[in-house]
């Protein structure tokens, strides 16, 4: 072994040992460096590495390329990648020219012509600076996050197309019900009229089975009678003469009921209804595409906004539009309490196009498809609106408690009755569950108003004028609630379809809005005094508000 403190270069190697023999606690001097595997192998260990045929190309250092350096850092500059197009050689080249890091056999084959190649190992001072890899670090990390970002982005689809494949199997089973329950209705009515027909017929044989008795009864007195003369020819000529005239009159009598010899009761059924559905294919339209928005994390601006005049000739009362909606095609229901009507409106034009009586006053209007709108009424019932050319009056549900506010989502209508409830029914009528208290039996609502579903539909939103803004999920569960000093009296609730709701405050006479999650206020402006309702056009990222007795609705145009 060299001697300690020795100057030469040798010394300045000893302590340097095998790896290989270290591990086996044999103190031997290295003779060899592997620069892809980043330590020292003695003579025999050498050989050894040689014996494994994926280490056979890796590039070795004799000791004399090594001692001279003495500190291992300094050996790390040899490259250790290898080519990928040549397996055996290292990727110690580089390529000005091209910007490309390459190998001895690539120089050779592809690069002959460049002018600018350098020895990584021997250049490396030059080509290399520290800058060059934090600055790719950071690359590689922001590439990273946007990958993982879009790699969430697409799960979140997953799981959002997941929520939508669940909602339209609930769509065709819904459907399905309501199919059934027609269905059923057509077998009601259908028993119904042959019991009717049934009941006719009989009640008019049996009219006749009693006249014939009584013409039984009469001519068996006559023959009683007849028996008893005894003899007494006078008499017996009376009975002759009076029962050939009870004869006559019977046979003339009985002539209309005799003429009747058999009643049937048949079916036929309708064969256009069984055709029809025979030559369908599906319950419905399928669609595959549903416009997504990216999420919204910033505030609102009011770019601009116009007041609509929505009064009619023949409104006899100043217009009070209690609720709200856009249609699929991007128009407006609004539910002018006072005047009882549904009114439509173009928003191209600003011009009410179609209106609607109703039976009693609108207070609220949602959308159940794309062709169907449902309305709650001030007289408990909740009418169904067909969307076609002209708005028709379809079905409706008569519910036992008061409709106000009106959401519907997964086949479930959620209703709230202006006080400390929350009803779920299903699109039949059929109440399924009655929010008022949470888990720990406080009352969750004080003055209930309008409801709104969250953009990926599982959460519901309700206004109470009291408490604040109250969060429920699907199945009725009490979640969270929303306070805050900006916003009193919360009236009308609508989301953006982007992460976010937006709240009017009747008391304060502005716009507020909330993350989804109910966590953070975004946002908030002012508008004209006591709102009633809003309602957001995703499309063209309008908002729509309306007022306490006003025949305006006011058209905010945000940013």
């Amino acid at each position: 072994m060299a001697a300690k403190g020795g100057d030469n270069a040798s010394d300045e190697i000893t302590g340097i040992k095998c790896c290989v023999c270290a591990g086996k606690n044999i103190m031997r001097e290295s003779e060899k460096y592997c620069v892809e595997c980043q330590d020292y192998f003695c003579i025999p260990c050498t050989d050894t590495h040689k014996t494994f045929p994926l280490m056979r190309g890796h590039k070795l250092l004799d000791k004399a390329d090594f001692s001279t350096h003495g500190l291992r850092s300094s050996l790390l500059s040899f490259p250790t990648e290898r080519c990928p197009i040549h397996k055996a050689k290292l990727l110690d080249m580089f390529c000005k020219n091209h910007d490309e890091v390459v190998c001895a056999t690539c120089v050779a084959i592809n690069h002959r012509t460049c002018q600018d190649i350098h020895s990584i190992p021997d250049e490396v001072d030059n080509l290399y600076k520290q800058s060059a890899s934090d600055q790719t670090k950071k690359q590689l990390l922001a590439a990273k996050k946007e990958v993982k970002d879009i790699k969430k982005a697409k799960q979140q689809i997953i799981s959002e197309l997941k929520k939508q494949k669940q909602r339209a199997i609930d769509s065709i089973s819904n459907y399905r019900k309501e199919l059934e329950a027609e269905l059923k209705r057509l077998e009601t009515e259908s028993l119904k009229e042959v019991d009717a027909q049934f009941n006719s017929m009989e009640r008019d044989l049996q009219s006749e089975i009693k006249e014939a008795e009584e013409y039984i009864d009469d001519l068996e007195q006559s023959i009683g009678k007849l028996q008893k003369c005894n003899g007494n020819k006078a008499q017996e000529f009376v009975c002759v003469k009076a029962s050939q005239k009870k004869i006559i009159q019977t046979k003339s009598s009985t002539s209309s009921i005799q003429k009747q010899t058999e009643a049937k009761i048949s079916f036929s059924a309708d064969m256009k209804i069984k055709n029809y559905l025979k030559q369908q294919k599906l319950l419905g339209q399928l669609s595959t595409a549903e416009a997504t928005y990216k999420p919204r994390s910033t505030a609102y601006k009011a770019k601009q906004h116009r007041n609509i005049d929505i009064k009619l000739k023949e409104d006899k009362t100043t217009c009070r539009i209690y609720g709200s909606c856009f249609t699929e095609d991007g128009s407006l229901l609004l539910a002018d309490l006072y005047s009882k009507k549904l009114k439509h409106l173009n928003m191209s034009t600003y011009t009410i196009t179609d209106q609607k009586d109703l039976e009693a006053g609108p207070i609220d209007v949602c959308l159940t498809s794309k062709q169907e709108a449902a309305v709650s009424l001030n007289n408990r019932i909740i009418q169904f609106v067909s969307l076609g050319d002209k708005m028709t009056t379809t079905r409706k549900l008569k519910i036992d408690h008061h409709c106000s506010g009106l959401a519907f989502t997964d086949g479930k209508f959620f209703i709230s009755d202006q006080e400390k409830t929350v009803y779920i029914h299903d699109i039949s009528g059929t109440m399924l569950h009655k929010i008022t208290n949470d888990k720990f039996g406080k009352p969750v609502f004080t003055s209930s108003r309008h409801i709104s579903v969250s953009t990926n539909r599982d959460c519901v939103y309700v206004a109470d004028n009291e408490k604040g803004v109250i969060t429920l999920d699907v199945q009725g569960n009490f979640l969270s609630t929303f306070t805050d000093p900006d916003l009193v009296c919360p009236q009308g609730v609508c989301t953006d379809k982007k992460g976010n709701i937006l709240v009017c405050g009747f008391g304060s006479s502005n716009i507020v809005q909330i993350s989804e999650d109910l966590k953070t206020k975004l946002g908030i402006f002012k508008t004209e005094q006591l709102p009633l309702s809003v309602c957001f056009d995703s499309h063209h990222n309008k908002l729509v508000v309306t007022h306490d007795v006003s025949n305006t609705v006011k058209v905010y145009e945000l940013e």
